[in-house]
């Protein structure tokens, strides 16, 4: 999709549609320019959110640009890992959809808890290649099983990273929601 497409689909977006996809870059690339250890970042929550509230051909802005941005700030690093980590994470997000489709209105916490493991575990099983596939690990079964065993304090990092961050994300989302419609009787009375 060329920049013009992408552009053309923008304008053609209701105001609502614009408003979350700015929020959600903003936020993504603020937080995710904050120090945080490897692992415990908030782009597999971005990805959350904008699989839950973006039209799919819209998902991947937020997420890129907020990866695009720290990487910016803080260095590039290898084109190869650069791509895989980038796939890594447009895939998870994308693996959301059927689970936090736009159309839901309401999202159970056995729904949120589902997509938080599901974003970690692809992000997991795309961005382990990496290694494999720069040569640090060799191509066989033996290489494959140790590079995937050495990534998974990150896989747990990753799921707990999505709970906090977007269970964060989700609750302001529903504050917001709520104060939007001025129903505060529930938020009183608790």
């Amino acid at each position: 999709m060329s920049l013009l497409n992408i552009w053309k689909t923008l304008r053609e977006q209701r105001g609502e549609t614009i408003s979350v996809l700015l929020v959600l870059t903003a936020l993504g690339v603020i937080s995710h320019l904050v120090p945080h250890s490897a692992g415990l970042s908030t782009v597999g929550a971005i990805g959350m959110m904008a699989a839950a509230l973006l039209p799919r051909h819209l998902l991947p802005i937020p997420v890129l640009l907020t990866v695009v941005a720290f990487d910016l700030m803080n260095g590039t690093y290898q084109i190869a890992a650069m791509a895989f980590v980038y796939l890594a994470h447009l895939a998870a997000a994308w693996s959301l959809t059927p689970v936090l489709s736009p159309a839901r209105k309401k999202i159970s916490v056995p729904t949120f808890g589902c997509a938080a493991v599901l974003s970690a575990v692809v992000f997991y099983i795309v961005s382990n290649a990496t290694p494999i596939a720069l040569g640090f690990y060799p191509n066989t079964l033996e290489g494959w099983m140790t590079c995937y065993m050495a990534g998974l304090p990150f896989l747990l990092k990753g799921i707990l990273a999505n709970v906090i961050f977007g269970g964060i994300g989700f609750a302001g989302i529903g504050l917001a929601r709520k104060a939007a419609n001025g129903d505060f009787s529930r938020l009183r009375s608790s």
